[in-house]
């Protein structure tokens, strides 16, 4: 297998594992349907549920696995998207490990090391995938084959962006719901959650692909 083949070879790898973790999801969302609120909890919830917590840690796992053989097609590739556009995907695949390893902490108990461990390695890699994608986006654009590729990269990354800033909103009037306002704001906690993790699939798969179509040009 030359070195071509094993670079599509590890983006379809990535959109495999991608799909994986969208089951698991699915299965957790349906299967525990009638134990979590999809709108007021997030997914690392499903974690804090002794059955719920194998098919939650399968399905990071499987998320986790995708992105690093993304991360490892786009360096073998030699796509142009720059030095830190790749180290950003990896802070993505380090937070993604982060979070199947430790666990988030309760809503109504007091922060732990596992917990805050969980919590900022998520956040951190919520912001990196999207900043990855603009970089990314940026470079690519400069190239003519990669402009259509660019464009999508960069709508998506935009999108995730302004996703992931309403999750945070979401989440600072959850810890302090002082107003009617704020507790309204905060109750949404999940569903901001989940949108953004939509997005930020998409930003994968559109790397993904464009690795494993063979637009990528050296």
């Amino acid at each position: 297998m030359n070195g071509t083949h094993v670079t599509r070879a590890l983006a379809t790898a990535s959109q495999a594992g991608t799909a994986a973790s969208v089951v698991g999801a699915t299965v957790l969302h349906v299967g525990w349907a009638q134990k979590f609120d999809a709108v007021r909890q997030t997914v690392s919830d499903y974690a804090l549920d002794e059955d719920a917590d194998r098919v939650f840690t399968a399905t990071v796992a499987c998320l986790s696995a995708g992105s690093t053989a993304l991360l490892a097609s786009v360096v073998r590739s030699r796509l142009p998207v720059g030095p830190t556009a790749t180290a950003l995907l990896g802070t993505w695949c380090a937070g993604l490990a982060l979070c199947a390893a430790f666990r988030t902490d309760p809503s109504d108990s007091p922060p732990t090391r596992e917990g805050l461990v969980h919590r900022y390695a998520c956040a951190g890699a919520v912001a990196a995938l999207p900043a990855a994608g603009l970089l990314a986006a940026r470079r690519l654009g400069r190239l003519p084959a990669l402009r259509n590729v660019a464009r999508s990269l960069r709508l998506t990354s935009w999108a995730s962006t302004a996703a992931g800033a309403a999750f945070l909103v979401t989440h600072l009037c959850a810890q302090a719901p002082s107003t009617p306002a704020a507790r309204w704001i905060g109750s949404r906690h999940g569903l901001a959650e989940r949108v953004t993790l939509a997005l930020e699939l998409g930003v994968l798969g559109t790397l993904a692909g464009a690795v494993r179509d063979g637009r990528a040009h050296t």
